[in-house]
This record gives C-alpha cells, structure tokens and sequence, in this order.
C-alpha cells in the first residue's frame, strides 16, 4: 500500500484527461471534483504521521518520471480540443483505441463557461502535478536525468527559472526580507503573486549572470546559461499549441500556464506566511508551515511536509518526517489555496497561528522581526505587536 499511495497523482492525471476528451461540462469535472475532495478528505480523515521504510526507491522515481508523458499527454488533448480537424489523428486513434468521440466531445464544449473550466482544471493540474515533481526533481542537483525531467516539468507553468531561484536562493534566503517567496505579515496575496513572480525572475537573473561572470560567459548565451535555455523551453509548448490549434491553441495555454504559475505562488504565499528569520542563522524546521493532512500529504508527494524539506532539502520526497511539532497549517493545501484567496479570512486564520509562533518557536531575535513586522503589518490580534 505504501508504494501504491505514489501513484495516486498519475492517476489523477489520466482521469482529468479522460474528462476533457469528453468536452462539454466535464470540462469543469477536475477542478470541482479535487478541490471538493480535498476540502473534504482532508478535513475528515486522520493526520498521516506515517513515514515507512521503502525498499525499491526506483518504483517512486518510475512513478515521478511518468508525470511528465501524462502532462503532454493532458495538456495536447485539452489544446486539441480548441482546434479544428485532426491534428496528429488524434481523434482518430483515440475513437478507434478507446470508443471516445472526441470530436463530439469538442462540439459540445460550446461555451466560455466550459472552457473556464478546463483552463481551470489543467493549469490547477500543471501545478500540483507538473511543478510540484518538478520542484522534488529539480533539488537532486547531483542527478542529471532528474533535473532533465524535472526542468521539462516546469515548462507548464512557463517556469524553469523557478529551477534555479528555489534552490540557490529561496531556500538560502527563506523567512528573510531578502526572499521574494516569504510573505510578510499583513501582505495580501494577490500583490504577492506579483512581486515574488518578478522578484523570483530578477534573482535567478542575478544569480546566473554572477555565476557566469566568473568565468567570462554571458547570461544570455543559451549554450552556456542555464535561464536562456530554460525561457528556450518554455517556447516549446507553446509552439507545439500553435501546430495543434494555432493562435487559439497559444492564448489558450498561455492562460493555463499563468493559472499554474499563480497556485505555485499562492503554495510560496501560506508555505512560509509571515515567519521571519535571523540571516545570520540556519533554516530551521520552525521557519516553514507544515501540514500532515493525509490527501494532501499522499497525492503531493509529501510537500506539505515542509519544514522537514527546508530543514534539509537534499532529503527525496518519502524520507521527509511528519514533524508534528513543527509549526502547522489549520488546512490541507488545497483548502489553504481556497483560504488564501479571501484575504481578510487568510489573515483571520493566521493571527493566532503567528501568535503561538511568535511565543513558542521563534528566538528572542526572531521574536523582535516578527514585532516590526508586525507592527507595519496592520495586522489585528498580533500580541507580539502590541509588546512595544
């Protein structure tokens, strides 16, 4: 059971594709029937504070490395079904293989609300699934294939960059003011999105171009810069829409990559909301929210168990530790996606939860950050704010 848990997300993949072949209001079928799920799942069933001893690692790397044909796979057929005739016999095949009339399924996706809802259901997919494996094989610097793939898995959400500012930067910056990935107490989200999608950007910018400069290359030589050959990536898909369903096909997967973009910004934005830390201290568990919601915890591949992975990054997905002590999330991610959305409830749900951190986790140097953010926050109910 324990290896058969890693493929609930490749399921996930392949019935969200099933549904769009369908067109019409299945279109609307991964989005309501995940965030329901979720909501639901997690709120009722048991924390998982599981963390078994896995023999054949290489059946959970099989299971990572399939999520990158699967997302071809989805992404290509909800692009077809924007086109017109049948690029790649498509239809075809899938008609004859599978008894699946996708082309009736394209006629009755006849409505802007339906597509809303497979933009919605596949850049939510393109996230949870393509930049959350590509975020765990990315962290194996030291692995040649595992960064391929995971590079290639962040062409979904047009973010390869994020391979080389997450690992060089925010996890040395993180719960500093220096990290664009930390937010600050009282930030609301939509803003956040905005300054960490650039401020993320400029630093993996930066931090190429010094690297580079050591050795007298050029940040924009592609053969040599990491980021030029990653925005070169990025250009595949969207060169693979046009063929498939022309400028509609682009347009389309610009907004499901920029929707896949924002959940991975809204995940930087509760991940690490308002926890501070000393610069010139380590990363500690107590620097990251955590959650051991069990859904979340099993289809994510174990990212909610966050303060482990910043704790030691280097750590692959099925070693990282329940951490129930660790600083935690009232919700499972996809509730906490939903919670961050509405501002005034986010900050609600975290007044308290900041409150305990200031008083219990934080150092005495920690705890006077916190105060002066706090006190520029605005924040109501922050005690530590008022201990003038």
């Amino acid at each position: 059971m324990k290896y058969i848990r890693s493929l609930a997300m490749p399921a996930m993949v392949v019935g969200i594709t099933y549904t769009l072949m369908l067109g019409g209001w299945w279109m609307w079928f991964g989005i309501l029937a995940v965030v329901i799920g979720f909501v639901v799942l997690d709120a009722i069933l048991p924390e998982d504070l599981s963390e078994p001893d896995f023999g054949a690692t290489w059946l959970l790397n099989l299971t990572l490395y399939t999520v990158l044909p699967l997302l071809v796979v989805m992404d290509g057929v909800f692009i077809w079904m924007a086109g017109s005739g049948d690029p790649m016999g498509l239809g075809a095949w899938v008609q004859q293989n599978m008894g699946i009339d996708m082309f009736a399924g394209r006629a009755a996706t006849d409505s802007w609300i339906m597509w809303i809802g497979g933009v919605l259901s596949v850049g939510l997919f393109n996230a949870v699934a393509g930049t959350n494996v590509g975020h765990e094989l990315t962290h194996r610097t030291s692995k040649p294939l595992d960064m391929f793939l995971g590079r290639w898995m962040l062409v979904f959400s047009s973010d390869v960059s994020f391979a080389i500012e997450h690992v060089y930067g925010h996890h040395v910056n993180v719960g500093t003011m220096t990290d664009p990935a930390t937010a600050k107490r009282g930030e609301s989200l939509y803003p956040f999105i905005v300054r960490s999608t650039i401020g993320s950007y400029a630093h993996a910018w930066k931090m190429e171009k010094a690297r580079l400069a050591k050795t007298g290359k050029s940040v924009w030589n592609p053969i040599h810069s990491r980021l030029m050959r990653g925005n070169l990536m990025c250009v595949v898909p969207f060169v693979g829409a046009y063929y498939i369903a022309g400028w509609a096909g682009v347009g389309l997967f610009a907004v499901v990559s920029a929707w896949a973009k924002a959940v991975l910004e809204i995940a930087n934005y509760f991940e690490h909301y308002g926890l501070v830390r000393d610069p010139s201290t380590p990363v500690q568990p107590r620097h990251s929210w955590n959650s051991n919601k069990m859904l979340s915890s099993m289809t994510l591949f174990s990212l909610t168990r966050h303060s482990h992975h910043h704790a030691e990054a280097e750590a692959e997905f099925w070693k990282l530790q329940a951490m129930p002590d660790a600083p935690m999330l009232p919700h499972g991610y996809l509730t906490m996606i939903l919670v961050a959305l509405v501002p005034p409830l986010f900050k609600r749900a975290m007044v308290p939860l900041l409150n305990d951190w200031d008083s219990r986790h934080a150092t005495p140097k920690e705890r006077e950050l916190a105060r002066e953010q706090s006190i520029r926050s605005g924040m109501r109910g922050l005690r530590v704010a008022m201990q003038s």
